[in-house]
């Protein structure tokens, strides 16, 4: 059974061969020794053509170093997106954060409890700068001192 399959392979490969237009198997060696003197052929014209004088190596490591660069641009570009992105989540967590706490702590309608608040606060402070101050304080001084004098006798 063995002879059978090396027959077999034996066979497929001189199919092959012939499929490639070669009859025997001198022919295919022949064809052989013929690209590999081609080949040897090719990389010595190559090595005669390839000196490279000094500009072209600087300017070979320039366009190394201009490549680099655009890589590490790139890098920088994502890790820009990821902490914009980043920053945009933080900045929505806390405002829903403040949310929450305004309403935890003022229930419904915290924001307009707050602006209103600040309005009461801003005309208290209209109406105060136009009370005479002086006389105010000239009729609540006396009173004020009373008391002093009250509690140290208490004592």
């Amino acid at each position: 059974m063995e002879n059978h399959i090396v027959k077999r392979i034996g066979e497929t490969k001189m199919s092959e061969n012939e499929r490639a237009g070669f009859d025997t198997n001198a022919d295919l060696q022949e064809h052989l020794a013929e690209l590999e003197a081609d080949a040897q052929a090719a990389d010595a014209s190559l090595s005669s053509v390839t000196e490279i004088t000094p500009a072209q190596a600087r300017m070979q490591r320039l366009q190394d170093d201009i490549t680099q660069l655009r890589e590490e641009i790139d890098g920088l570009r994502v890790r820009l997106t990821l902490i914009r992105q980043q920053t945009g989540t933080v900045v929505r967590s806390n405002l829903q954060w403040a949310d929450d706490s305004a309403h935890d702590q003022l229930g419904a309608y915290p924001w307009a409890k707050l602006a209103g608040a600040m309005a009461v606060t801003f005309v208290a402070a209209r109406v105060l700068r136009h009370l005479p101050m002086g006389a105010i304080a000239s009729a609540a001084l006396p009173l004020v001192m009373t008391r002093f004098d009250d509690d140290r006798y208490r004592q």
